[in-house]
């Protein structure tokens, strides 16, 4: 903490001298907190303010004197708010109660004594319920409340209503929720990851036609659907990409699982929650140069999970923990590159490795020897440059992930197994190479999500990625997302190859695989796409309208090389129903929105050139009727473009932008819009 504030004093000291400032400081835990920050704040009677949160009276009770301020309690919700909050939760309208439920409604509501997270909790139960309309359910459920949430609010009313919850799970599903447990205070939670880790654990009991995956992302949906987690951010197809815990609820999940020694976690200062004798240990470091290392009376010979957030100097000793299943490093960045990674080869049960910012050059070849690991996850440190030969992974790995920086070398073709395989450079210096990792990417028969970073240094290189990525492709027939990025593009119309894209891919990216013109038979078939990054050369005429046929659209992110046509690519009435996020490039702005088109989009960003053609119906003509978007951003790129001509009459007089113009113009446009956008002009 005191070095925290210190260094934030650093930066925050001289523009608090001269200025009028306002500044939120949430959730304080303790009184000493005060200690540290009343020296960063400068009293010059300019009328600055100072903000805190807490969830303890004591804590807002010191800090109130100091600047002749005052406690602000949070009122709870008011009957009719609660009601509607109730009843929206459980039937999707707060008029849609049933007449014969509407008693022991209110009651229940009275129980709840207008705490929101006590309402949402306790009607996610009802919810889920299957006999949801039955007033015999919602009687046992008030009578469960019985009177302890008119008699305690705080924390032990919402014990009692998260015990309610909790008692309603299933034995698989307490089990994961348990695990919540692991994870530090307001830490964004990556559902995937998430889910290999319930698996690596042995939490997902397999069900007849369901694979562990299917039911593991059931058991996270019912956690959503029951408000036990709450989603944090959504991905590009619609779907829940990460969760977050409610503080309150964490609160409740750590003591859970402290009685059931299911987790023991220590922090910056030797608090130990949970058993000495630990099966899941949770090290959790904030400030560097303290010793978190397990504590000297602590068993960690039954130790399964392994799971450490910190600086790599307070890491504690790997080779104390033989019987380990799961292995999470979050390190803050280390500089060194001689880390050695060797220990990890000794975890012969290791089903789940993560590491990020921990610095190593290169994987131990012994690794190979772990024929349980199903995950392995690298992210290294900023300054380290590593390079992994897939022949030295294990052939069991079912999901495989480097980044960028990663460079990987060495053929695939043994690891049929995988499910996830995003990759770094696939870095290769001749076409022989490029061979052997392209074909034996068509063996991996079993791929689900395939990223890929290509990295080559010549056209020939190129060439034989281009003639052979189709074929491998086709060979994959689960595939649900392709994302194909990189520094260099391969040649025009190498996808439309792929004969018979899978059915179910809901995400195609690849930007650097260009098409010559609108590939109109091809793209239609993949009516299960929910996200799509294109470059086309020219787009035709009836090119938007090709891509509205693709409904389930999400994410849709459309680049035009070239030449669009000379009346601007115009959205029509009711294309694109489910479209949240468009983004469009072309040198020329010519995007025109019918009445009625994109329902639903919320974000809309656009990329030209400054020296762009003037066009007689101005810019983003039409986008008053987008009346859901919420985000306009404008890229415009200050040179290049001027080259590029559209496909208008050739040799006529152009009128062309300069930058303020064109800025000005855009402003005119989205002055439009009847409602409040967030508007975003950045030059390239």
């Amino acid at each position: 903490m005191r070095s925290t504030v210190v260094a934030w004093l650093g930066w925050t000291s001289c523009p608090l001298q001269s200025g009028r400032y306002l500044i939120v400081i949430d959730d304080v835990w303790t009184k000493d907190a005060w200690e540290y920050f009343k020296c960063c704040f400068v009293q010059n009677n300019r009328g600055s303010r100072v903000l805190i949160t807490t969830r303890i009276e004591d804590v807002a009770k010191a800090w109130d004197p100091c600047f002749d301020g005052h406690v602000y309690r949070i009122k709870p919700l008011y009957d009719l708010d609660s009601k509607r909050l109730f009843h929206r939760r459980i039937f999707g309208s707060e008029d849609a109660c049933p007449e014969q439920l509407k008693a022991v409604s209110d009651e229940i509501l009275k129980k709840c004594g207008g705490l929101p997270l006590a309402i949402l909790s306790v009607a996610g139960i009802l919810a889920s319920h299957e006999e949801v309309n039955s007033k015999q359910t919602w009687e046992k459920i008030k009578n469960y409340l019985g009177f302890q949430l008119e008699r305690n609010h705080g924390f032990g009313s919402m014990r009692h209503v998260f015990n309610l919850g909790y008692n309603n799970l299933s034995l698989d599903l307490k089990t994961c929720m348990l695990y919540l447990g692991i994870f530090p205070e307001d830490s964004e939670i990556i559902k995937d990851d998430l889910m290999n880790r319930w698996i690596a654990e042995g939490f997902i009991t397999k069900k007849l036609f369901s694979g562990p995956e299917e039911i593991a992302e059931s058991y996270f949906n019912e956690l959503i659907n029951k408000n036990m987690i709450q989603v944090a951010r959504m991905d590009d197809c619609g779907h829940v990409l990460s969760c977050r815990v409610h503080d309150v609820m964490l609160e409740f999940i750590m003591l859970k699982a402290a009685e059931e020694n299911f987790v023991t976690i220590i922090n910056d200062l030797q608090n130990t929650r949970g058993s000495l004798k630990a099966r899941r240990l949770s090290l959790q470091v904030r400030n560097s140069g303290c010793n978190n290392h397990a504590r000297e009376d602590m068993d960690v010979s039954q130790v399964r999970s392994l799971n450490f957030w910190g600086p790599a100097e307070c890491m504690p000793s790997l080779s104390k923990f033989r019987l380990v299943r799961v292995v999470h490093l979050d390190v803050n960045d280390s500089e060194d590159d001689q880390c050695d990674m060797s220990s990890f080869c000794k975890f012969f049960q290791l089903k789940y490795l993560r590491i990020r910012g921990l610095g190593c050059r290169k994987l131990p070849r012994q690794l190979r020897s772990l024929q349980h690991l199903e995950t392995l996850e690298i992210h290294p440190g900023k300054t380290t440059t590593m390079k992994i030969d897939a022949t030295k992974l294990p052939p069991t790995l079912w999901h495989l992930v480097v980044p960028s920086t990663v460079k990987m070398i060495g053929a695939m073709e043994s690891m049929t197994a995988l499910r996830t395989l995003a990759l770094g450079k696939l870095d290769v210096v001749h076409p022989k190479d490029a061979e052997k990792i392209i074909k034996g990417l068509g063996e991996l028969a079993n791929l689900r999500e395939l990223k890929l970073s290509l990295s080559h240094s010549s056209s020939q290189i190129a060439q034989v990625v281009g003639d052979l990525l189709p074929s491998s492709l086709g060979r994959l027939s689960n595939l649900k997302s392709l994302i194909i990025g990189g520094s260099f593009a391969i040649h025009e119309d190498a996808l439309t190859r792929w004969h018979t894209p899978p059915r179910h891919l809901r995400r195609l990216h690849a930007l650097v695989c260009p098409f010559s013109t609108f590939p109109t038979g091809w793209i239609t078939q993949l009516d299960s796409l929910r996200s799509l990054e294109i470059k086309v050369v020219s787009l035709p005429r009836d090119g938007a309208e090709v891509l509205a046929r693709l409904t389930l659209l999400v994410h849709l992110r459309l680049h035009v090389d070239k030449h669009a046509p000379e009346e601007g690519v115009v959205i029509h009435r009711a294309a694109f129903p489910h479209l949240k996020e468009f983004w469009f490039a072309y040198q020329v702005p010519c995007l025109m929105f019918e009445a009625g088109a994109m329902p639903g989009l919320q974000s809309l960003t656009v990329q030209c050139y400054a020296s762009a053609e003037r066009q007689a119906d101005g810019v983003l003509d039409g986008i008053e009727h987008l009346g859901s978007l919420k985000l306009c951003r404008v890229d415009i790129a200050v040179f290049g473009g001027i080259g590029l001509q559209a496909a208008f009459v050739p040799k006529k007089e152009v009128q062309r932008w300069n930058k303020q113009d064109l800025q000005a113009a855009f402003r005119m446009a989205i002055n439009k819009h009847p409602g409040s956008l967030d508007i975003y002009m950045m030059n390239m």
